[in-house]
């Protein structure tokens, strides 16, 4: 996860690696409550980040062929030995091609 955004602005697309994959997979659950979807699967594909006290993250995540949904995550900077992350959302129903924005939490 990269450093080197402006404060409040959105960065580019990146590719996910692999800090994405466990991030991604703690919120499958949480993703597939909120939903009332059973995912195939859930491989995180790319993201933009926001620095603000933290980092803002929209992440799009292939859940079947052609198949995507978009996660809105915020993640603290570390204080001592811990982090924290929120789930901020999940929208539904989206392709390959679909811009990555970020949208409006619940």
């Amino acid at each position: 996860m990269s450093e080197g955004n402006m404060l409040g602005a959105w960065s580019e697309t990146k590719p996910a690696g692999g800090d994405f994959t466990m991030l991604t997979s703690w919120l499958r659950y949480i993703s597939e409550e909120t939903t009332k979807r059973k995912f195939n699967e859930f491989k995180p594909i790319e993201y933009k980040e926001q620095l603000v006290h933290g980092k803002n993250y929209v992440i799009k995540v292939q859940v079947g062929e052609n198949d995507y949904v978009l996660l809105q995550v915020f993640q603290s900077f570390p204080l001592g030995n811990k982090v924290e992350t929120k789930f901020e959302g999940v929208q539904d129903d989206h392709k390959r091609d679909d811009p990555l924005k970020p949208f409006k939490p619940f």
